[in-house]
């Protein structure tokens, strides 16, 4: 007989945390689940810990493949999970006992496609509690998430854009034919969470922080980027993955009409690009020019800027700019633009910008 819940941890040289993640696990108060580990070519001791621990729990399953990436790793468990639910834990994380039988609780009762609970992040180095990396969210039941316009603390925007708070009814990934994105071995959940959203129906979510979340990682991707942030170009790739699924599964026109879309390029992009405050961002003259490409493939995937309702004066501008081919000034344009790109706000962070695109590509106009 099926479980209720598979749990599918992917393991990839993770050894001095396996431990204590495979134990939270197996302790939950929710006894109905298997728990499907995926070695995804480990180097170090990991097949031998997730070995040790099968023997002593039968409802643990070990998988062993080549190297693949997170995505690759997580899509192998999600083919062998017989759940009527399937959760993720990243292998040097681990999760309150109860988690997992308290989210199937709310699943089962709100009929949901995905359950979230919080999380608490905490310092690799210390053990210390790190309240920004950490999420108490506001509990709710979104009953119609395809039919609800756009807006702000609706029940989706609580649910952080991360695999492994959440819950997911297995018959509703199946059927949608829904798994991670294997070419993208860093920022893999924002994809995951964008497409699963195009056909969500009902979401729940509970204010517990049940999950412990590993932060300041020697080695790991989130500590670069918590340094420097996310590479720009793979904020942009994110994106234009996700707005090329919506278009090939017929979600992107429903996107645009409630602000979904627009919510995705700001929160995505612009918020990058467009605020005078922070600096641009520091790409070479290939990044720029291949982030630039990107906006222009994405602005052509949801047919310009007159789609995109909401935007004030200056965002447009920017948009403008960004969906047209780089223009190669003359120099007394490039001097002016220069002279403006000094000014305060907006005004001179557009200009800025400009110059940079210019700098990147194009061709002369006369």
């Amino acid at each position: 007989m099926s479980a209720a819940v598979s749990i599918i941890v992917p393991c990839y040289n993770v050894a001095p945390y396996l431990d204590k993640c495979m134990e939270s696990l197996t302790l939950q108060t929710l006894g109905d689940l298997e728990i499907i580990s995926v070695n995804d070519g480990s180097g170090d001791d990991t097949p031998a810990i997730l070995r040790a621990w099968a023997e002593r729990d039968g409802r643990i399953r070990v998988v062993d493949r080549e190297n693949g990436g997170l995505s690759a790793a997580r899509n192998t468990g999600m083919a062998l999970a017989g759940g009527e639910y399937i959760g993720f834990v990243d292998p040097d994380d681990y999760v309150e006992h109860s988690m997992y039988g308290r989210l199937l609780e709310k699943a089962r009762r709100s009929d949901a496609d995905v359950t979230a609970c919080g999380y608490t992040g905490f310092s690799d180095r210390d053990g210390s509690i790190l309240e920004k990396w950490s999420l108490s969210p506001e509990e709710g039941v979104e009953e119609n998430v395809q039919a609800c316009v756009f807006q702000e603390n609706a029940v989706w925007s609580r649910m952080a854009a991360v695999a492994w708070t959440k819950l997911y009814k297995r018959e509703f990934l199946e059927r949608n034919g829904l798994r991670f994105e294997p070419r993208f071995r860093q920022g893999e959940d924002d994809a995951f969470w964008l497409m699963v959203l195009a056909h969500a129906t009902r979401l729940a979510v509970i204010p517990d922080q049940l999950y412990w979340y590993r932060r300041q990682r020697k080695g790991a991707i989130s500590l670069a980027w918590e340094e420097k942030g996310c590479p720009l170009p793979l904020v942009a790739d994110r994106l234009l993955h996700a707005t090329a699924y919506w278009k090939k599964c017929g979600w992107l026109e429903s996107g645009l009409e409630r602000g979904w879309v627009l919510h995705a390029l700001w929160y995505y992009l612009l918020v990058h690009l467009v605020p005078a405050h922070k600096p641009l961002p520091r790409l070479t003259a290939g990044e720029w020019a291949q982030l630039h490409g990107q906006f222009r493939e994405w602005f052509s995937l949801v047919e310009g800027t007159e789609r995109l309702q909401g935007l004030d004066k200056w965002e447009t501008a920017f948009c403008r700019l960004l969906e047209r081919p780089a223009e190669r000034p003359g120099l007394l344009s490039r001097i002016l633009w220069k002279r403006l790109s000094l000014r305060k706000g907006r005004r001179g962070r557009y200009y800025a910008l400009r110059l940079l695109l210019a700098s990147c590509g194009g061709k002369t106009h006369s």
